[in-house]
Protein backbone atom coordinates (compact mmCIF):
# COMPACT_ATOMS: atom_id res chain seq x y z
CA UNK A 1 0.00 0.00 0.00
CA UNK A 2 1.57 3.50 -0.94
CA UNK A 3 0.52 5.24 2.32
CA UNK A 4 2.14 8.50 1.41
CA UNK A 5 -0.78 8.58 -0.91
CA UNK A 6 -3.49 7.11 0.76
CA UNK A 7 -5.66 10.09 0.83
CA UNK A 8 -6.88 9.49 -2.51
CA UNK A 9 -8.92 6.56 -2.43
CA UNK A 10 -7.72 5.52 -5.88
CA UNK A 11 -4.60 5.00 -4.31
CA UNK A 12 -5.47 1.77 -2.36
CA UNK A 13 -5.32 -2.16 -3.54
CA UNK A 14 -8.58 -2.97 -5.18
CA UNK A 15 -8.68 -6.34 -2.08
CA UNK A 16 -8.00 -2.74 0.42
CA UNK A 17 -10.18 -0.30 -0.75
CA UNK A 18 -13.08 -3.36 -1.37
CA UNK A 19 -12.74 -4.48 2.19
CA UNK A 20 -12.65 -0.68 3.20
CA UNK A 21 -15.63 -0.11 1.85
CA UNK A 22 -17.30 -3.01 2.79
CA UNK A 23 -16.46 -1.43 6.81
CA UNK A 24 -17.71 1.88 5.72
CA UNK A 25 -21.32 -0.02 4.65
CA UNK A 26 -21.35 -2.04 7.55
CA UNK A 27 -21.26 0.82 9.86
CA UNK A 28 -23.70 3.16 8.13
CA UNK A 29 -26.03 0.08 7.93
CA UNK A 30 -25.53 -0.71 12.27
CA UNK A 31 -28.86 -0.35 14.12
CA UNK A 32 -28.41 3.77 15.36
CA UNK A 33 -28.87 1.98 18.96
CA UNK A 34 -25.12 1.46 18.65
CA UNK A 35 -24.20 5.05 18.24
CA UNK A 36 -21.21 4.13 16.17
CA UNK A 37 -21.31 7.27 14.06
CA UNK A 38 -23.76 10.34 13.12
CA UNK A 39 -22.96 10.60 10.04
CA UNK A 40 -25.34 9.25 7.17
CA UNK A 41 -23.10 9.69 4.12
CA UNK A 42 -20.76 6.99 2.97
CA UNK A 43 -18.13 9.87 0.85
CA UNK A 44 -18.15 11.87 4.73
CA UNK A 45 -17.68 8.85 6.19
CA UNK A 46 -14.60 8.02 4.56
CA UNK A 47 -13.26 10.89 4.23
CA UNK A 48 -13.62 11.99 8.07
CA UNK A 49 -12.39 8.57 9.51
CA UNK A 50 -11.05 5.96 6.64
CA UNK A 51 -8.69 8.50 5.45
CA UNK A 52 -8.18 9.91 8.71
CA UNK A 53 -6.96 6.90 9.88
CA UNK A 54 -4.63 6.40 7.16
CA UNK A 55 -3.32 9.49 7.50
CA UNK A 56 -2.02 8.86 10.24
CA UNK A 57 0.02 5.94 9.30
CA UNK A 58 1.64 8.43 6.80
CA UNK A 59 4.09 10.09 9.94
CA UNK A 60 5.44 7.04 11.13
CA UNK A 61 8.90 5.86 10.28
CA UNK A 62 9.37 3.34 7.03
CA UNK A 63 10.82 0.63 9.25
CA UNK A 64 7.79 0.37 11.16
CA UNK A 65 5.43 0.30 8.37
CA UNK A 66 7.37 -2.63 7.18
CA UNK A 67 7.90 -4.39 10.48
CA UNK A 68 5.68 -6.90 12.37
CA UNK A 69 4.24 -4.63 15.50
CA UNK A 70 1.75 -5.02 18.27
CA UNK A 71 -0.38 -2.01 17.58
CA UNK A 72 -3.21 -0.77 20.50
CA UNK A 73 -6.37 0.82 19.48
CA UNK A 74 -7.55 2.78 22.85
CA UNK A 75 -11.21 3.46 22.51
CA UNK A 76 -11.63 2.05 19.24
CA UNK A 77 -15.63 2.65 19.33
CA UNK A 78 -16.33 2.03 15.60
CA UNK A 79 -13.32 0.88 14.92
CA UNK A 80 -11.55 3.79 13.63
CA UNK A 81 -8.46 3.90 13.64
CA UNK A 82 -8.10 0.36 14.27
CA UNK A 83 -9.70 -2.03 11.22
CA UNK A 84 -8.82 1.04 8.60
CA UNK A 85 -5.23 -0.17 9.89
CA UNK A 86 -5.28 -3.44 10.38
CA UNK A 87 -6.64 -3.83 6.57
CA UNK A 88 -3.99 -1.72 5.60
CA UNK A 89 -1.12 -3.50 7.70
CA UNK A 90 -2.10 -7.13 7.77
CA UNK A 91 1.66 -7.70 8.77
CA UNK A 92 0.52 -5.87 12.35
CA UNK A 93 -1.80 -7.45 15.13
CA UNK A 94 -3.78 -4.82 15.95
CA UNK A 95 -6.27 -4.83 19.30
CA UNK A 96 -9.22 -2.86 19.46
CA UNK A 97 -9.93 -1.71 22.88
CA UNK A 98 -13.27 -0.23 23.95
CA UNK A 99 -15.72 -0.78 27.08
CA UNK A 100 -19.08 -0.82 25.29
CA UNK A 101 -20.01 -4.58 24.72
CA UNK A 102 -22.23 -3.68 21.97
CA UNK A 103 -19.69 -1.84 19.44
CA UNK A 104 -17.09 -4.28 20.36
CA UNK A 105 -20.08 -6.89 19.42
CA UNK A 106 -20.11 -5.13 15.96
CA UNK A 107 -16.40 -4.96 15.67
CA UNK A 108 -16.23 -8.72 16.22
CA UNK A 109 -18.56 -9.77 14.27
CA UNK A 110 -17.60 -7.68 11.40
CA UNK A 111 -13.55 -9.02 11.86
CA UNK A 112 -14.82 -12.14 11.65
CA UNK A 113 -17.32 -12.09 8.87
CA UNK A 114 -14.54 -10.69 7.10
CA UNK A 115 -11.69 -12.83 7.96
CA UNK A 116 -9.53 -9.88 9.13
CA UNK A 117 -7.73 -11.68 11.44
CA UNK A 118 -4.83 -9.51 12.23
CA UNK A 119 -7.71 -7.66 14.02
CA UNK A 120 -7.80 -8.92 17.63
CA UNK A 121 -11.09 -7.01 19.74
CA UNK A 122 -10.28 -6.54 23.62
CA UNK A 123 -13.64 -5.40 25.49
CA UNK A 124 -12.68 -3.88 29.03
CA UNK A 125 -12.14 -0.23 30.75
CA UNK A 126 -8.28 0.90 29.75
CA UNK A 127 -8.10 1.75 33.52
CA UNK A 128 -8.28 -2.00 34.49
CA UNK A 129 -6.36 -3.78 31.00
CA UNK A 130 -3.71 -0.99 32.05
CA UNK A 131 -2.53 -2.75 34.58
CA UNK A 132 -3.32 -6.58 33.21
CA UNK A 133 0.32 -8.83 32.40
CA UNK A 134 -0.99 -9.18 29.02
CA UNK A 135 -1.30 -5.98 28.19
CA UNK A 136 0.06 -3.33 30.36
CA UNK A 137 3.79 -2.36 28.95
CA UNK A 138 3.29 -4.78 25.49
CA UNK A 139 2.81 -2.73 22.95
CA UNK A 140 5.07 -1.04 20.16
CA UNK A 141 2.54 1.42 19.25
CA UNK A 142 -0.80 3.16 20.29
CA UNK A 143 -3.81 5.06 19.02
CA UNK A 144 -5.91 7.49 21.28
CA UNK A 145 -8.44 8.95 18.76
CA UNK A 146 -11.28 9.80 21.26
CA UNK A 147 -10.64 9.86 24.70
CA UNK A 148 -11.12 13.23 25.65
CA UNK A 149 -8.87 15.99 26.70
CA UNK A 150 -5.30 15.18 26.30
CA UNK A 151 -3.77 14.57 29.69
CA UNK A 152 -7.03 11.65 30.45
CA UNK A 153 -6.13 9.96 26.39
CA UNK A 154 -2.19 9.91 27.70
CA UNK A 155 -3.04 8.32 31.17
CA UNK A 156 -5.55 5.84 29.62
CA UNK A 157 -2.69 5.07 26.82
CA UNK A 158 0.63 5.83 27.98
CA UNK A 159 0.49 1.96 30.35
CA UNK A 160 0.04 0.25 27.11
CA UNK A 161 3.06 0.58 25.39
CA UNK A 162 6.61 -0.52 26.05
CA UNK A 163 9.48 1.17 26.71
CA UNK A 164 10.39 3.29 23.05
CA UNK A 165 6.59 2.69 22.09
CA UNK A 166 5.24 5.64 20.08
CA UNK A 167 1.68 6.75 20.75
CA UNK A 168 -0.32 9.00 18.39
CA UNK A 169 -3.30 11.18 19.06
CA UNK A 170 -5.08 13.09 16.00
CA UNK A 171 -5.77 16.56 17.44
CA UNK A 172 -7.45 19.79 16.59
CA UNK A 173 -5.98 22.71 16.32
CA UNK A 174 -6.10 23.73 20.27
CA UNK A 175 -3.70 21.08 21.19
CA UNK A 176 -0.66 23.82 21.86
CA UNK A 177 -2.76 24.55 24.68
CA UNK A 178 -3.27 20.77 25.82
CA UNK A 179 -0.01 20.34 25.77
CA UNK A 180 0.84 22.87 28.29
CA UNK A 181 -1.84 21.07 30.07
CA UNK A 182 -0.10 17.62 30.26
CA UNK A 183 2.74 18.51 31.61
CA UNK A 184 2.43 16.76 34.24
CA UNK A 185 1.01 13.79 32.99
CA UNK A 186 3.80 13.40 30.58
CA UNK A 187 6.14 13.64 33.55
CA UNK A 188 4.43 11.27 35.91
CA UNK A 189 3.70 8.90 32.75
CA UNK A 190 7.45 8.64 31.12
CA UNK A 191 6.20 9.85 28.22
CA UNK A 192 7.59 12.84 25.50
CA UNK A 193 6.30 14.94 22.90
CA UNK A 194 8.30 13.28 19.68
CA UNK A 195 6.65 15.35 17.13
CA UNK A 196 3.48 17.40 16.12
CA UNK A 197 2.49 17.26 12.23
CA UNK A 198 -0.13 19.37 10.89
CA UNK A 199 -2.20 17.51 8.06
CA UNK A 200 -5.52 17.82 6.10
CA UNK A 201 -8.43 16.42 4.82
CA UNK A 202 -10.24 17.76 2.04
CA UNK A 203 -8.07 20.48 1.62
CA UNK A 204 -8.50 21.83 5.76
CA UNK A 205 -5.76 22.22 7.35
CA UNK A 206 -7.02 21.97 11.26
CA UNK A 207 -6.02 18.68 12.30
CA UNK A 208 -2.39 17.57 14.38
CA UNK A 209 -0.62 14.49 14.71
CA UNK A 210 0.79 14.64 18.00
CA UNK A 211 3.70 11.35 18.37
CA UNK A 212 5.05 10.82 22.09
CA UNK A 213 7.55 8.55 22.93
CA UNK A 214 7.44 6.64 26.05
CA UNK A 215 10.88 7.09 27.63
CA UNK A 216 10.52 5.83 31.37
CA UNK A 217 8.34 2.97 32.42
CA UNK A 218 4.86 4.24 33.84
CA UNK A 219 4.68 3.59 37.61
CA UNK A 220 2.20 1.34 38.96
CA UNK A 221 -0.37 3.86 39.99
CA UNK A 222 -1.06 4.59 36.59
CA UNK A 223 -4.25 4.81 35.17
CA UNK A 224 -6.10 5.28 38.15
CA UNK A 225 -9.27 3.89 39.23
CA UNK A 226 -12.19 3.68 36.93
CA UNK A 227 -13.35 7.45 35.72
CA UNK A 228 -10.71 8.80 37.97
CA UNK A 229 -8.65 10.01 34.42
CA UNK A 230 -12.09 11.51 33.27
CA UNK A 231 -12.75 13.39 36.29
CA UNK A 232 -9.71 14.43 37.71
CA UNK A 233 -7.02 14.35 34.69
CA UNK A 234 -3.60 14.97 35.59
CA UNK A 235 -2.90 18.23 34.96
CA UNK A 236 -0.22 20.92 35.25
Amino acid sequence: MNLNASSQPGSLPGSQKDLLEKYVNAVLAAPASLGLTATRDPAEFWERHVLDALKLLTFLPKNLLDATLRVIDIGSGNGVPGIPIAIALPGWSVYLLDASNKKTGFLDMFCKSNKIENAIVLPGRAEILGHHPKFRGQFDLAFSRALGKLPTALELSVPFLKRDGLLIIPHGYTYQTELLRSQRALNELGAALQDSKPYSLNKIVNYTALTFLKINDTPETYPRKVGTPTKRPLLG
